[in-house]
């Protein structure tokens, strides 16, 4: 009889610790959820100013107890068939940015979809942001002297007073066209990947295609498409859940530690 009493008392704890545990798992996995989105819209909140800016959004999926693996690699218990939320993919919201008039000559907004192919020392980049200039080189470029593509390749601006018009024509002061912005899509844009300073990067995946037939805003540029104040109250939201996560942990600790101590 003696020796199976501790058996019974080791039994239950370690049941409890089961049940408990998957408990504080699941809160876990809630909290790190709420701040990695927590991240994704202080971002947006900060790319509010920023021409051709998409909102980033998180990609929320189910994750069962079996794919659940320690910093080791081994696996994690917890209840049966009991499903956690996971937040390691994050998408953009590619819904148009209102229109922002500047009246800059060489400032451009696509109506409608695609983006503006840029040339950089990486590789060809893709951007929403029509905010050019002409570069060190005379060449129609980012703010960051990378050159815009035209449908021929980078575009010289030999004239001081050129400007785009409507079709995405550069044209001089005496009507003659230097050269016409290229505008790209994809068939799976949720495929391209952010790299920062509104432009993206496209694996071959996501179906790269040219659009023949554009129409432009001259003198303006997209803004972003952020609204501060649904980035506002979506983060007080999340706050409010991170904090009830928080205390759920530390009420299934106390719960479990008092059970523990009452087993002794």
């Amino acid at each position: 009889m003696g020796s199976r009493a501790p058996e019974s008392v080791a039994s239950d704890q370690v049941e409890t610790k089961e049940i408990m545990g998957s408990d504080s798992y699941i809160s876990a996995s809630g909290a790190s959820a709420q701040m990695r989105d927590l991240e994704v819209v202080a971002n947006n909140l900060a790319n509010v100013g920023t021409p051709g800016y998409k909102r980033s959004e998180s990609i929320f999926r189910a994750v069962l107890e079996s794919e659940l693996r320690s910093v080791d690699g081994e696996s994690v218990g917890g209840a049966p068939a009991t499903a956690f939320v996971s937040t390691d993919l994050v998408g953009s919201d590619f819904s148009r940015g209102p229109a922002q008039h500047t009246g800059a000559r060489l400032h451009a907004m696509i109506d409608g979809p695609g983006f503006f192919e840029v040339s950089t020392p990486n590789g060809p980049r893709y951007t929403r942001a029509g905010n050019f200039i002409v570069n060190r080189d005379g060449e129609l470029s980012t703010p960051n002297g990378d050159p815009v593509q035209g449908e021929g390749g980078s575009i010289e601006v030999t004239d001081g007073t050129a400007r785009i018009d409507q079709t995405g024509s550069i044209v001089g002061s005496q009507g003659n066209v230097l050269g016409r912005l290229k505008v790209t899509d994809f068939d799976n844009p949720q495929l391209i990947e952010r790299e920062g300073r509104s432009l993206y990067r496209a694996p071959e995946e996501a179906g790269l295609r040219v659009i023949d037939r554009n129409q432009f805003t001259p003198g303006s540029i997209e803004g972003s498409n952020v609204e501060a104040s649904r980035e506002l109250a979506t983060m007080v939201m999340l706050q409010r859940a991170f904090e009830t996560n928080i205390r759920a942990m530390q009420t299934d600790d106390e719960t479990t530690q008092r059970l523990i101590e009452g087993l002794r």
